[in-house]
């Protein structure tokens, strides 16, 4: 059974369409389980579909690839990409899947895990069942500067932003070599993708996103994968978000933050196990 694709419009004047790619489950025994992938940023439909297709075997898979990633066609505007209007898109998305309360699992990682968490929190739509997050953080550390980007003309911030990648590209070749390839990896994805959208996404989003003091109100089982070593995220921060009784941590043997590359189908069957565990 082959993906297939949706358009789905998010927002009206201006307009906002974002993908939403569906792999049908190829197991009758978990055809009745629904999970959705929120991918993190730099990710999208086409970087994440591995995972997916793993994971089809375990329940039916959807991408929702949110506004600025991979190919969503999102305006050039400010104010589309804050943590309400994220909140709000992930809505319409389950709507559009017709998916009941408690009817699915959301699965996210990194920032994506943050706007999971954003979602349950403070969102108004149906709620999953439980989580599935990578890296998760109750806030990220930006550098006091990094507002200031979104004051400098666009026709600049190309510039600006290649020395941003060559400067952060040997400083933390010295602090750890491995995770240098994640900035090169971040380089290729702001090519190949749009970069004018996914830096506003870190201006108004990450920036913004805190949700210090309120790990407890997510009370939804929760299986947390981090990390044996990660240097842009603190495993032990991720592990801040195990109060739920049935929630579990799984530390992963890599020392990159990418750890879902790679580990596909491990992660896939660690899911499935978990959420048989817990009866979902």
């Amino acid at each position: 059974m082959n993906e297939t694709i949706d358009i789905v419009n998010t927002h009206t004047d201006p307009d906002v369409k974002i993908r939403v790619a569906k792999f049908p489950c190829t197991n009758e025994e978990y055809s009745k389980k629904n999970i959705i992938f929120v991918p993190g940023w730099l990710n999208a439909i086409d970087s994440v579909s591995t995972a997916a297709k793993e994971s089809r075997a375990y329940g039916n898979v959807f991408i929702y690839e949110p506004r600025g990633f991979g190919e969503s066609l999102t305006p050039h505007k400010k104010g589309l990409f804050t943590v309400e209007e994220y909140n709000e898109e992930l809505k319409i998305v389950i709507d559009h899947l017709k998916l009941k309360n408690k009817d699915f699992i959301l699965l996210g990682s990194c920032s994506g895990a943050a706007m999971v968490f954003s979602y349950v929190l403070d969102g108004t739509g149906k709620k999953p069942s439980a989580l599935v997050v990578f890296s998760p953080q109750d806030h990220y550390r930006t550098p006091f500067w990094l507002p200031i980007l979104g004051w400098i003309p666009t026709f600049f911030m190309s510039f600006i932003q290649k020395l941003i990648i060559v400067f952060y590209r040997f400083y933390v070749k010295i602090r750890n070599k491995k995770e240098s390839e994640n900035v090169t990896w971040a380089e290729e994805r702001l090519k190949k993708n749009d970069a004018w959208s996914l830096r506003r996404y870190v201006l108004e989003f990450i920036i913004s996103y805190d949700i210090i003091g309120r790990q407890k109100e997510i009370d939804i089982p929760m299986l947390i994968f981090v990390a044996k070593k990660d240097y842009f995220v603190d495993p032990e921060k991720s592990k801040e978000f195990t109060h739920h009784l049935d929630s579990e941590i799984i530390q992963l043997d890599v020392s990159m933050h990418r750890i879902l590359e790679g580990k596909e189908k491990l992660i896939a069957e660690e899911v499935n196990k978990y959420l048989n565990k817990i009866k979902m």
